[in-house]
């Protein structure tokens, strides 16, 4: 869900309702904008966000024209008292609201006195915003993320029933998704990996976690959106008969073909169970590695999935997974068809928050091992983008990325 918040000045109110709103839910993508920005965000702001573990010193106030191409589904101005026009926004949006606040910039007095204003305002936005985001905001979110869930079981349910060359035939796997072009831009070549089983291989990864994930002999690995079983027949071979996997998914035409793969290669130490990776059916500290493929970006609740992740993993455990990420801004119309002709990357996240989202649940030695540009089209970058964004994202500035990264539980 898209919010954008504005006051005139963009340095203390909107600023700190930004904060709030983020630090409530980790799906949320808050921006905050104002008619008249401020060079800097309000130190005292800054203090009093600071005492509740909350950084917005490095927020730069912005003019609210920068994001009328973009389209939101909440704008709530923030201004309060009758001497103060709220800005105004004339792009587009579902929902807009008022929740007006007094300026704490008016304060004056002593140190104490001015930053204990500071704080009341503080609590007050705090409080206002977290009640919109419980009473409504979190509603909405939840049901939206379910009927994603039923879009990706229905989807993927379709792709468990295809072959490879029919799913690399259509660039997310059905023909639904972006008619009759032919690009591959995802997928790696797991030909020469030990373990690798042509029938498993649907062609739906962005990247080969398993080369990554440090896995040893005897470790029980558990693959998330394990698909028709690639991963994990891959890691199989290098955890040896000794080792366990263990491959994840919510999709019944998917597990029903990983079984039916596993039958045929005669793994014991194989299973396959259905599960939510926002609710993972396994008890606290099982698991020496978690990988996943091209999966979690398809998450609903990042946060919520990476908190499984560590809950599960046996302390000194860790993770490697192969997602999609986004760098910068992608324009709207241009987000909408890279979302076809880049796997229907809906779900696909800025790589900081990505990253922000892993160490904020306490992983360590954070590395990411591989980073992919996903190629789209000359003639669909032209349609939306100048020369000069055209060579920024052709630099590498602006775009749509696979990576392959790490982290372990301490």
């Amino acid at each position: 869900m898209k919010i954008l918040i504005l006051c005139t000045g963009n340095s203390c109110r909107s600023q700190m309702a930004e904060g709030f709103l983020k630090s409530f839910d980790s799906r949320l993508e808050v921006f905050s904008a104002g008619t008249r920005p401020a060079p800097h965000a309000n130190p005292h702001a800054v203090s009093a966000m600071k005492e509740l573990g909350i950084d917005i010193s490095g927020n730069k106030p912005k003019n609210v024209d920068l994001f009328l191409a973009d389209p939101f589904d909440y704008v709530i101005t923030v201004c309060g008292g009758a001497q103060e026009a709220c800005p105004a926004f004339i792009g587009k949006v579902k929902n807009r609201m008022h929740i007006g606040f007094d300026d704490p910039a008016d304060a004056v007095g002593t140190f104490d006195e001015v930053i204990n204003v500071y704080r009341r305002v503080r609590d007050e936005i705090r409080e206002g915003f977290f009640t919109l985001y419980t009473n409504k905001i979190k509603a909405e979110m939840d049901r939206e993320a379910n009927q994603l869930k039923e879009i990706v079981k229905e989807k993927y349910g379709v792709i468990a029933s295809q072959s490879k060359a029919q799913n690399q035939s259509s660039c997310c796997g059905t023909t639904s998704c972006c008619g009759d072009v032919d690009y591959t831009i995802f997928s790696e070549d797991y030909s020469k990996s030990q373990g690798y089983n042509p029938e498993a291989d649907l062609g739906l990864g962005c990247g080969i976690p398993t080369d990554f994930a440090g896995i040893k002999k005897g470790d029980h690995v558990l693959d998330l959106g394990s698909g028709a079983g690639n991963d994990c027949f891959v890691a199989r071979a290098i955890t040896g008969d000794s080792g366990k996997v263990t491959g994840l998914d919510f999709t019944d035409e998917m597990i029903e073909k990983a079984i039916k793969n596993n039958k045929k290669l005669g793994y014991s130490n194989v299973d396959f169970i259905k599960g939510d990776i926002e609710s993972i059916p396994l008890a606290n500290n099982q698991v020496d590695v978690v990988v996943s493929n091209c999966v979690l970006n398809l998450v609903p609740d990042k946060e919520k999935a990476f908190s499984e992740i560590f809950r599960v993993l046996k302390h000194g455990g860790h993770f490697c997974v192969s997602d999609v990420v986004i760098k910068g801004i992608l324009p709207v119309k241009l987000k909408q068809d890279a979302e076809m002709y880049a796997g229907c990357v809906s779900g696909a996240i800025q790589k900081e928050a990505y990253l922000g989202i892993i160490e904020k649940l306490g992983f360590s030695g954070l590395t990411v091992h591989k980073e992919k540009a996903i190629t789209i089209p000359d003639e669909i970058l032209a349609n939306y983008l100048s020369e000069q964004e055209l060579a920024g994202f052709k630099k590498g500035e602006t775009g749509i990325f696979s990576i392959t990264v790490s982290g372990y539980k301490n």
